[in-house]
């Protein structure tokens, strides 16, 4: 919050800077390959093209596409949704990270518990009060991310209980208060004494992983389309990101991304013709204007599909993933998608609809593809993981099927402790 405050102070007192808020993105602009900008939408000023020499995507994750996330509500993949209908490379989108501990209670925000309490001494047990950690790993509370996620969902279900609980009864109240004033207070907001009672909580979708393809100075598929931070796929976090792994990502990646765009506008590219005047392109290709699109019929209920498809998100596509699970959710996301997908909106709750579709389309399609457990992707039917998929899966729009490329050298695997079905290519 902190690194966000300052870069949001030093962005807007910087004069050759100009920030645009509560502004939405709708399309990149791009001609011959190339990006050229973007379609933006103002409540104010409707929508306006800007064009631009280079175009950076820092529009964070992708977590509200599930029904239980710390996510804010802005992180509905649009920049991974907006890099794909462009035309760019995107990979490894089945990998999301689901943090264990989100303070669960109804009609309260999905606010993170942080693992430092279960590393003071707080326990995980269920409806009961039994313990329940030691039965599913040796090191308790403080198992991998991953592990205590997906024991909490076992635990859930086999109760039949919506969540299990935090204890910090048994240590020392005045640690407790001490140590973490902001959970404290937080607790206190809904009645709860985080000293002596018991907390609820459950998983929650935290960091994608996966995201549009970039190398390391952020540079995507297409010419002159940049992505950093939580939108972009770089490898770093294999297949289960280490924790605060990703504000330094960020911080290295934007960086580099910005030094390198600076480099090429001031280098070689500059007199290449990158300030000629160009006959402006064709924006049938731009979802907001396709004439394809049928006529304004009975209206939808935009909040209803969404609640709908993040319910269908967690139950399917959540912690722990199977063939059968998947496939229902591709049938019911592809519905949806015939019909949404092709309707012009007006506004930002049909555009982040149609980016939480394909964007869920996506992460559905890969984690089918993906026959093995690896990482935060965990398969009940393929539990096993294997060499053989020691790679990232690639997708792009005009490509009808996914293709894999290797896991570069000391890069790793894991770290932590097309509308159609698709098929495999170029097995490895």
């Amino acid at each position: 919050r902190e690194v966000l405050r300052a870069v949001i102070h030093r962005a807007t007192n910087t004069s050759n800077i100009n920030v645009w808020p509560e502004t939405f993105t709708v399309d990149l602009v791009t001609h011959e390959g190339v990006c050229r900008g973007a379609l933006v939408w103002h409540p104010q000023r409707g929508k306006t093209m800007i064009w631009a020499r280079r175009t950076i995507l820092a529009t964070g994750g992708a977590g509200q596409i599930f029904r239980e996330s710390t996510n804010p509500a802005g992180a509905s993949g649009d920049g991974i949704a907006l890099a794909w209908r462009a035309g760019a490379v995107v990979r490894d989108m089945e990998f999301m990270q689901f943090h264990p501990t989100v303070l669960y209670i109804a009609g309260g925000s999905r606010s993170l518990i942080t693992e430092a309490v279960r590393g003071a001494g707080a326990y995980l047990v269920d409806r009961e009060g039994h313990r329940f950690m030691p039965e599913f790993d040796a090191r308790a509370e403080l198992a991998p991310r991953d592990i205590v996620s997906r024991a909490i969902t076992e635990v859930m279900h086999r109760t039949s209980h919506s969540n299990v609980y935090l204890d910090l009864s048994h240590l020392d109240s005045q640690m407790v208060r001490k140590r973490f004033p902001g959970m404290e207070k937080l607790c206190r907001k809904f009645g709860l004494d985080l000293a002596t009672d018991r907390i609820p909580v459950r998983p929650g979708a935290h960091y994608m992983i996966g995201g549009v393809s970039v190398d390391s100075n952020g540079q995507t598929s297409i010419p002159r389309l940049f992505a950093a931070g939580e939108v972009a796929s770089s490898g770093l976090h294999g297949a289960n990101r280490l924790a605060s792994n990703s504000l330094l990502e960020g911080l290295v990646f934007g960086s580099r991304a910005g030094e390198q765009i600076n480099h090429e506008l001031q280098g070689a590219d500059r007199g290449r013709g990158e300030n000629e005047v160009l006959e402006v392109p064709s924006l049938a290709h731009l979802r907001a204007f396709d004439p394809a699109d049928p006529p304004e019929g009975e209206p939808l209920d935009l909040s209803d599909i969404r609640n709908s498809l993040r319910s269908l998100m967690w139950r399917h596509v959540g912690v722990e993933r199977s063939g059968e699970s998947l496939l229902e959710a591709l049938r019911t996301v592809d519905g949806w998608c015939r019909y949404v997908l092709r309707k012009q909106f007006s506004g930002p709750q049909g555009w982040q609809l149609q980016n939480l579709l394909e964007v869920g389309r996506l992460m559905i399609h890969s984690a089918l593809v993906r026959t093995e457990t690896r990482g935060v992707h965990v398969r009940s039917d393929y539990p096993a993981t294997s060499d053989t998929w020691r790679v990232h899966l690639c997708w792009q729009r005009e490509v009808a099927e996914p293709w894999q490329t290797a896991i570069e050298s000391g890069s790793p695997a894991v770290s932590s402790t097309g509308d159609c079905l698709p098929k495999i290519i170029d097995k490895m």
